[in-house]
């Protein structure tokens, strides 16, 4: 009876709520429909925060058993629903859940045969099985596991005009789709990959010459299997946005954008996020992300006036076209170059930005050098990852500076649209937020991680919380000097830890946190990243786009933050003692278990993190004899470690019956002090 007991107790913890599926992934605008939550974790109670405008309740489970797998709601209007995608979060007792997104379209729905309830695995993976389709307009659900071909039959008129269209990567999908179609023969007469403005969704518009069937396929350009294999066919005869232009405008401020087809505006004076979304009115296809800038915009001319601080709008309309734009300088200034074009999604510049002095030489250029090689960087991308940035001193002797835009691979046309923003400054920061919401154990700790690329800032930064909760206390955030050997102007990513603990009687609901990376002379607010999204198959060294997690930083949310119930144990750390060694310092922790209950089990060792420590060692973790819930391990630094302040934060995963926890300690800050000339002597001479 009494192991009955400790079971229970043991188990009785409650985990916060994940969303691992969305019955239906869509709905037509403006009709009632039943959303049907899958995860774990779905307590009864459990509340839907959306940005959709409708009202959501909750409806009894059709199977008792299946309680906590299964929420299910009525989604009801409460005013017009655009077109578009919306967050879906669930809210219990326990915590925060992850965000899967709800699709808006504007045709009624039909969902895919074999993706049916009791549908049959490969039941379309060939002409001869094909599913038809109506010849109205149609949005259509499917899902696409791993090595399979989903096939769909259409009859059309002769002369008539068709859109095929598939909604994934912009929707919350992992599936990479290819769409083809073929003729009654099976021949292959159109195919789409990644459209224009579509990121990595395609899109076909064609006129059939002659009538009579014809087959639509989808597949997986990789022929992957994902945990959001979901798409969404849109067919049709529509318009849609053909271009953009500009890519973004100024915040407060009300903007006219080109769209092709027609013309849209976008009021941009109540919206804080770094993005927004434009399309062209009662269009189908999905919005456009449109940026949401600071500085004095402007839009490229022959007579373009140009000063700092500013942003240009552009576009190189041309294969082989070059932009340049002239700026009035001082010897000695600082200044910066940054451009936005393919990160927005809807560019295909592959960007290289120059600096010239008035006599045409070359000062400086960013985009057509390799990434340089960082071990300490928290990862390592494509070069296509992000667009590029400039910095540099004017040189002695002058006064103006060209600066060029140009594609990688002289490229041009209507989708080779920019931003290029011009400020003074030695220096720079972008901040992000590597965890996209956080749940607090009452009594307890969570971790953050906050991502800071250095573009040319050298010194010591600190990241701070903007609006802590009465009651939740952070430690950490520190990120030590660079190196003097670092290249100033690149980029070295540097990921500062941070620790949320929350008293055991605080009280807090739903808040968004917000952070600061505040170096000297420079403070930059760390953006959030929404929603993350696996994609399965990315590597840890080059990874490309089309592998990259799917993130939301569209929504402008920084950190959702909850509270969740106490955990069965707390973890504290402590610097027992500090020793210098011939190779450098040597630091001894100990750690500690505090458990709710005297017979749960505690691991023997712990996970240790120490950020931007070069060439950290841990070694010596022992447990205490006599005391399973206490031990010690070294970290031991060298003459490539940077004197300065660290922080180190441990990790304990915890058995509660079935299922693993991971307990965290407070952050812990320790500084390593400077070598002196003869150690680092020493030690040179002993290397060699």
């Amino acid at each position: 009876m009494k192991l009955l007991l400790l079971a229970c107790s043991l188990a009785a913890f409650a985990a916060p709520p994940v969303i691992t599926d969305l019955q239906p992934r869509g709905a037509q605008k403006g009709r009632p429909f039943t959303l049907t939550i899958a995860g774990t974790n779905l307590a009864e109670g459990a509340q839907i925060l959306s940005t959709l405008p409708a009202s959501f309740t909750s409806m009894v489970p059709d199977k008792p058993q299946m309680e906590g797998r299964y929420a299910t709601f009525l989604v009801e209007p409460k005013s017009e629903w655009e077109v578009g995608v919306y967050p879906v979060r669930i809210k219990t007792a326990d915590g925060l859940s992850n965000i899967l997104l709800l699709n808006i379209g504007a045709f009624p729905e039909i969902t895919e045969e074999e993706s049916s309830p009791g549908g049959v695995p490969n039941s379309n993976d060939s002409i001869e099985k094909a599913q038809p389709l109506p010849a109205s307009a149609i949005t259509l659900n499917g899902t696409l596991r791993g090595a399979e071909r989903d096939i769909y039959r259409i009859q059309v008129k002769a002369g008539e005009r068709r859109v095929f269209e598939v909604d994934a990567r912009r929707a919350g999908s992992a599936v990479d789709p290819v769409i083809r179609v073929m003729d009654a023969s099976g021949k292959q007469i159109a195919r789409s990959e990644d459209a224009a403005m579509l990121q990595l969704d395609p899109r076909l518009d064609m006129t059939f010459p002659t009538a009579g069937y014809y087959y639509v396929e989808l597949h997986d350009a990789r022929f992957s299997g994902q945990a959001q294999n979901f798409y969404r066919l849109k067919t049709g005869a529509y318009a849609y946005p053909t271009e953009i232009f500009p890519l973004g405008g100024r915040r407060g401020e009300e903007v006219e954008v080109s769209l092709g087809a027609g013309k849209a505006k976008t009021n941009l004076k109540d919206f804080k996020g770094p993005q927004t979304t434009v399309n062209l009115v009662d269009s189908p296809a999905l919005p456009l992300p449109f940026a949401v800038g600071t500085l004095p915009e402007t839009t490229e001319s022959a007579s373009v006036k140009t000063a700092f601080p500013l942003t240009i709008n552009g576009r190189l309309a041309k294969a082989g076209e070059i932009d340049k734009y002239t700026f009035d300088v001082k010897p000695g200034e600082d200044v910066m170059f940054e451009l936005q074009a393919r990160e927005l999604g809807t560019s295909k510049i592959i960007g290289i930005l120059t600096a010239w002095d008035e006599k045409g030489n070359r000062i400086a250029s960013a985009g057509d050098q390799p990434l340089p090689v960082d071990v300490a960087a928290v990862q390592v991308s494509s070069r296509t990852a992000s667009d590029p940035f400039l910095s540099f001193k004017v040189p002695d002797g002058v006064s103006k500076i060209t600066l060029s835009v140009e594609d990688l691979a002289l490229r041009g046309g209507a989708h080779y649209a920019y931003r290029l923003s011009a400020f003074k400054g030695a220096h720079d920061l972008q901040a992000s937020i590597g965890t996209a919401f956080v749940n607090i154990p009452a009594g307890g700790t969570a971790l953050v991680n906050v991502n800071v690329d250095r573009r040319g800032f050298l010194g010591p930064l600190t990241v701070k919380a903007l609006n802590l909760p009465k009651g939740v206390e952070m430690t950490g955030g520190n990120i030590p000097s660079e190196l003097p050997e670092g290249a100033p102007g690149r980029i070295a990513t540097r990921r500062a830890m941070i620790a949320l603990t929350a008293a055991q009687g605080a009280e807090l609901n739903l808040s968004d946190l917000s952070f600061i990376a505040v170096g000297e002379g420079v403070e930059r607010r760390a953006k959030g990243i929404g929603y993350a999204i696996n994609v399965a198959g990315a590597v840890t060294q080059g990874v490309v786009d089309r592998q990259r997690a799917l993130n939301g930083a569209w929504l402008g949310l920084e950190l959702p933050a909850a509270m969740t119930e106490a955990q069965p144990a707390s973890l504290d750390l402590k610097l027992e003692k500090s020793e210098k060694k011939e190779a450098g310092y040597q630091f001894l922790f100990r750690w500690t278990w505090s458990t709710r209950n005297n017979m749960q089990p505690v691991p023997p060792t712990v996970t240790v993190d120490v950020p931007n420590f070069a060439d950290l060692r841990i070694i010596n973790m022992a447990v205490e004899k006599g005391n399973r819930r206490s031990g010690t391990f070294l970290v031991t630094s060298t003459r490539n470690t940077a004197p300065a302040l660290y922080d180190i934060m441990i990790r304990g995963a915890l058995m509660t019956g079935t299922m693993q926890q991971d307990v965290y300690s407070k952050a812990l800050s320790f500084e390593v002090p400077a070598l002196e000339p003869e150690d680092k002597n020493a030690t040179s001479a002993s290397a060699r």
